[in-house]
């Protein structure tokens, strides 16, 4: 079965959000692999601490 990781910074999903990419990355894979729907799909949401996550040489600051 596969499995999909997800990084992205610590605090910036809501609970709906976390569920709706859940279910797209789920749905995404089976379609794309011709899966039946009830076909089971890994999502794993990793959150990493906002000073270690950076992007075009910027470390984002912790929110306070």
């Amino acid at each position: 079965m596969p499995v999909a990781k997800v990084y992205l910074p610590e605090n910036t999903l809501t609970p709906d959000q976390r569920r709706e990419i859940v279910k797209g990355i789920h749905e995404v894979i089976n379609n794309v692999e011709k899966r039946p729907p009830g076909a089971q799909t890994y999502v794993l949401i990793n959150e990493v601490p906002a000073s270690d996550w950076g992007n075009a040489g910027t470390v984002y600051a912790p929110r306070t």
